[in-house]
């Protein structure tokens, strides 16, 4: 379509000019030429920011999809995806440069091209691209049922969506981010600008000046849920320093969230600054319980069973440190209501002991404790449950206690006389 309409206004451009006797330029003019399309990134920080969520180095290992469409007059959402569908993005290490394949061009159809001298093609329509992004990229199949399970259809018009749906395993646990415009303003061919706001989608793009990219701005569209643990030996604050030969290891930690979505589908044409837009309509009420054992457990604090302390890994230190494993966190659905998250730890103080028959012992502890999150769980923050395991020496002390005034007899043995 964009060469046919290009080469039907040069057509009549030639008819017209044989009318006036004029001379037809036969190329086109530098800002009439096919224009590829080129992406950038930027990951919005959480409100509070850390290792295993999404940033702009994560982003780069994991790639991002994009969903366009093209549409004469801008869109409407009445079409399906007809200019790209889960468009792989990916980073080329090597060419320090974000690349996908194919690569698409800008559409030429234009109103105006910005020329002054009555060069270049011009079309009875403006043609748009508008641009919705998500990372980090994936193809879920019809399996899937937690995590990202779907991606709206390429079959199905109107704005694209991402299914999201709440896991205990930490593997599918992940940091959904949806891409909009960074708020950067372009020149375009027509002579005017494509402005769009910061946090809003890129709708109604025409075809930029040259060297221009698609500069998407990634927000995270869930509420990330984290663990971590200090100790407190022998004070009222967190910290102090247990004596050698004594750890303490945790063997499962279990939360229950209550009154959280198990589900929702996330519409990329947000239109909200910077907020999700979550439909959660297909969803339920559903008391979230979180069981973290096992690998699921940050190896410097995972329990190793019966052993001496030899056997057991760092444990719970005086400084705080991760309870989750490596990199791993809960993602849950934005929820902006006060919730009460009930907080169930099992650990072990193990203390070597040469007096003992098997040389240490080890004492299982099991406690819970009832937290209050007043705002719930806005998406793009990060949250943190502390625990602060408390640990007091059994101190032992000696008296000995005064003898008591008793009876005092007398005998003789043998017995003297005179």
């Amino acid at each position: 379509m964009k060469k046919t309409v290009i080469l039907a206004a040069a057509a009549a451009m030639v008819l017209a000019g044989c009318a006036k006797v004029d001379t037809v330029p036969t190329s086109t003019p530098a800002n009439q030429k096919d224009l590829a399309m080129d992406f950038d990134v930027y990951v919005a920080q959480t409100k509070a920011g850390s290792a295993g969520e999404m940033n702009d180095t994560k982003l780069k290992a994991t790639g991002f999809g994009v969903i366009a469409f093209e549409q004469a007059g801008g869109y409407d959402k009445s079409i399906k995806p007809n200019f790209m569908y889960n468009q792989e993005v990916t980073y080329n290490t090597t060419a320090t440069k974000w690349e996908y394949h194919p690569i698409k061009y800008w559409p030429n159809q234009l109103t105006d091209n910005g020329a002054t001298d009555g060069s270049g093609a011009l079309s009875a329509d403006a043609h748009m691209v508008s641009f919705f992004a998500y990372a980090p990229y994936c193809e879920p199949g019809a399996s899937e049922t937690e995590g990202i399970t779907a991606i709206s259809p390429a079959s199905t018009a109107g704005d694209p969506t991402i299914t999201y749906a709440v896991s205990d395993d930490l593997n599918k646990n992940v940091d959904l981010v949806w891409g909009t415009s960074n708020g950067a303003t372009w020149n375009n061919v027509a002579g005017g600008t494509n402005t769009c706001a910061e946090g809003l989608p890129y709708i109604d793009l025409q075809k930029p000046a040259l060297n221009t990219k698609v500069n998407f701005k990634f927000y995270h569209a869930l509420a990330q849920l984290n663990l971590t643990a200090q100790m407190s030996y022998n004070i009222v604050g967190a910290g102090g320093t247990a004596q050698d030969g004594v750890k303490i290891t945790i063997a499962q930690v279990e939360l229950l969230v209550p009154g959280m979505y198990d589900k929702g589908v996330l519409n990329l044409n947000n239109t909200e600054a910077k907020k999700p837009l979550w439909d959660f309509t297909s969803a339920s009420d559903t008391d979230l319980d979180l069981i973290v054992n096992d690998d699921k457990l940050h190896a410097n604090v995972k329990d190793a069973g019966a052993g001496k302390v030899a056997a057991q890994p760092a444990g719970v230190i005086a400084t705080e440190g991760p309870v989750l494993a490596t990199n791993k966190y809960f993602t849950l659905l934005p929820r902006e209501v006060s919730t009460d998250v009930t907080v169930k730890v099992t650990y072990y103080v193990t203390t070597d002991d040469d007096h003992l028959d098997d040389g240490y012992s080890r004492v299982e502890n099991i406690i819970s404790r009832t937290i209050n999150f007043p705002n719930g769980f806005k998406a793009g923050t990060k949250n943190n449950i502390k625990m602060i395991l408390g640990l007091s020496e059994v101190a032992l002390s000696g008296e000995v206690v005064d003898w008591e005034t008793g009876t005092n007899l007398e005998n003789y043995w043998p017995k003297n006389v005179e």
